[in-house]
């Protein structure tokens, strides 16, 4: 019994120590760090949506037509990116669209893998 569970401990082992070495080649890539801190964030903030956006997408102010960021003179503080030419605030409106991104870029890459595979596994058998 003690051969079956050393055996588990090895593989638990072996998987960190994969894991430590990814970890050890990919965070000397300072970039790719970068790049996995803004992916991180962005699907956060897609995840958490209904919590972080300050107003819904569709609502519309009419008292707010096409107010400038917060870094501009006449700002509104309720908006920080500012609103559009119909009333809706800019901010929740791109929270909120980067949940259709990242879905759109899940659907593409499962349906570009599956032709892939199935071109792949058709041109290797016919081969």
């Amino acid at each position: 019994m003690s051969d079956a569970a050393s055996a588990i401990d090895t593989r638990k082992t072996g998987k960190r120590a994969l894991l430590a070495e990814f970890w050890s080649y990919f965070s000397e890539n300072k970039g790719a760090v970068v790049g996995l801190g803004v992916f991180v964030f962005v699907v956060l903030l897609a995840v958490f949506a209904d919590v972080v956006a300050p107003h819904l997408p569709q609502e519309q102010y009419r008292d707010a037509f096409l107010t400038p960021p917060f870094w501009q003179d006449g700002a509104d503080p309720r908006f920080l990116l500012g609103t559009d030419a119909v009333g809706r605030d800019i901010l929740s409106r791109l929270i909120y669209g980067s949940r259709y991104s990242l879905f759109i870029g899940v659907i593409v890459v499962t349906i570009s893998l599956l032709l892939g595979v199935t071109i792949g596994l058709l041109t290797g058998f016919f081969r």
